[in-house]
């Protein structure tokens, strides 16, 4: 057998894996499961971050997502930093998705939420809590070791973390359209990798166990992946700051563990559950929490404006308020401005409420009235940019498309039944004369589906 066969027999070998893989990967995005609003819209939103703008990488499980909210801090203090973490996340993952932010940026803090570093080591972890951490991060070799790490062998299981097709093949019969085009969309995450969320817990949570007496439980493992984040923090000329959030179920000897490897480490430590119990942070117990793990955004919002004000005190980060052009948090400051309840939507009629609107040009409204001409036709309009852009008056069964902000629309008569889809979902509502949709061109999305008699 000559060189020349040789090199191409193992060119079309590796060529043929290289292929299986790729197929792999394909389907793996497809049916793999979508954390919407959780890991998957967190991961993905970082990578679509613009390089080396984020000042400071918020890193952990829940905990640290659902305490940090990036708008306040922004709003606040001028600091623009980013909530990347996973639920349930172990401390190898926390090492995982470090590397993975000093990639892309080069923050001046890293704020790690040590959650995690109290209790059992990896092999109690749930397999939820891994594919929450890896199923959206992309394959390196950094993420083939953390696998290793998690499951302990090379072995099925260890590949369907690599492919997570292995895991979710019988997903099929459940596909959407979303698992179809989610990787082609906008990932954009306009909170910053916040959870945000009013919802209060249906009991009031209890923090005066604090001063229980115990033994922490510290595995050496999670021991090991701390220093492994010290040594990268230091590597990459970014400073640690270790905090944990407010929960139930967290005690004074916990915290004096973690003090005593974060002095020994010359490292920062806040315990927000130390400043509630010595009242240097107030807390409403009964409206400032989800559930008796984590805050909503009443009570992240005030433990954000003290870890903000910290931030400040502690450590060189630039006010980004003061860049000279608009920057993502402007935008995420905007997107949050806009969502929620606004005036229009208390308006008693259509002509009131289409007053409210009618000059934003960044609303785009779809306007069905029954009655016109006296009630003998059904007439149907877009108002875009501040003027009528379509114009329908149904006479008979037909169909209209046309595209709106980033979003399908389609105008249709069935028989004598109406329909408004936007991106395949009906917002048309009956029950009075008129109905508005109100579409936001900067939220891409509906935002109100009103019905007025008058």
């Amino acid at each position: 057998m000559t060189r020349k066969v040789i090199i191409t027999r193992l060119i079309a070998v590796v060529s043929f894996f290289v292929l299986i893989c790729f197929v792999l990967t394909v389907a793996s995005k497809i049916v793999c499961a979508k954390f919407i609003g959780d890991s998957t819209s967190i991961v993905n939103g970082f990578y679509a971050e613009k390089k080396n703008d984020i000042d400071v990488i918020v890193i952990g499980s829940s905990n640290s997502f659902c305490t940090v909210d990036p708008i306040v801090l922004y709003e606040e203090y001028g600091i623009a930093a980013y909530d990347f973490g996973s639920s349930s996340q172990p401390m190898n993952l926390s090492v995982l998705y470090l590397k993975e932010a000093f990639r892309r940026q080069k923050p001046k803090v890293v704020a790690l939420e040590v959650n995690m570093m109290v209790g059992g080591g990896l092999y109690n972890i749930s397999e939820a809590g891994l594919r929450w951490g890896l199923t959206d991060i992309p394959l390196s070799i950094d993420k083939l070791k953390c696998i290793y790490q998690s499951v302990g062998a090379v072995n099925a299981e260890y590949f369907s973390y690599v492919f997570p097709m292995f895991r979710y093949h019988s997903r099929w019969k459940e596909l959407t359209k979303l698992d179809y085009t989610y990787f082609g969309q906008d990932k954009t995450n306009y909170t910053k990798g916040y959870l945000e969320t009013q919802s209060v817990s249906e009991t009031a949570v209890t923090l005066n166990e604090y001063d229980y007496d115990g033994d922490a439980w510290i595995e050496e493992e999670n021991i090991h992946y701390l220093d492994e984040i010290v040594r990268l923090c230091k590597k990459n000329n970014a400073e640690l700051l270790l905090f944990k959030s407010p929960k139930e179920n967290w005690h004074r000897y916990e915290t004096e563990a973690l003090r005593t490897l974060a002095d020994a480490r010359d490292v920062r430590f806040v315990d927000y559950n130390e400043l509630f119990y010595n009242d240097a942070l107030e807390l409403d117990l009964a409206a400032d929490f989800r559930d008796d793990e984590h805050l909503n955004d009443f009570g992240a919002r005030k433990v954000t404006s003290h870890l903000g004000q910290y931030l400040k005190e502690n450590y060189e980060l630039p006010d980004r308020r003061a860049d000279e052009k608009p920057n993502a948090w402007d935008m995420a400051c905007t997107y949050r401005e806009r969502k929620g309840w606004k005036a229009y939507m208390a308006a008693t009629s259509a002509k009131e409420c289409l007053e409210m609107l009618q000059e934003d040009k960044n609303f785009i409204l779809i306007v069905t009235d029954t009655k016109a001409k006296k009630g003998k036709e059904t007439r149907q309009w877009v108002y875009e940019d501040c003027k009528v852009a379509l114009d329908i008056t149904w006479k008979e069964a037909g169909v209209r498309h046309r595209k709106i902000g980033d979003s399908a629309l389609v105008l249709a008569r069935v028989k004598n039944v109406y329909q408004v889809l936007i991106d395949e979902v009906d917002h048309y509502q009956m029950g009075g004369r008129w109905n508005i949709i109100v579409y936001d061109k900067i939220l891409n999305q509906v935002t109100a589906s009103l019905v007025f008699l008058e």
